[in-house]
């Protein structure tokens, strides 16, 4: 009967090694580019659209992750907590997708939310 509870015991040791629940961190959010209309902005309509793009994660000057928003724009990235920079990959269809970059910091404990916004150059 002792060597049952040891057994179980044990048993219960390797569970709760094993099924840490760690956070999920990291980014999700819409990619945005606009303007996507010729002329003047009209009051009260939208000017943006939804960007499907492939996008770099750096970490200084080193890529650490590479994410694609999808039709509606929206993505999901897991990263570990720290600060981030977003930039189109090259070839994206936007001027200068090379300098279009957004900077993010992701917190210890969380996804962050957010909206990244691209200039189409139109005007």
């Amino acid at each position: 009967m002792l060597q049952i509870f040891k057994l179980f015991c044990g048993i219960l040791v390797l569970m709760s090694a094993t099924t840490v629940n760690a956070a999920e961190t990291g980014i999700k959010g819409t990619a945005l580019w606009g303007p996507v209309k010729p002329g003047p902005a009209r009051p009260g309509q939208s000017d943006e659209a939804p960007f499907h793009a492939t996008f770099l994660v750096l970490a200084g000057d080193r890529e650490v992750a590479r994410f694609e928003s999808d039709k509606k724009g929206q993505f999901e990235v897991l990263l570990p907590a720290g600060d981030y920079t977003i930039v189109p990959v090259k070839g994206t269809p936007i001027p200068a997708a090379q300098n279009q970059v957004k900077a993010v910091t992701v917190p210890a404990d969380a996804m962050v939310n957010i909206i990244l916004r691209f200039d189409t150059g139109m005007r």
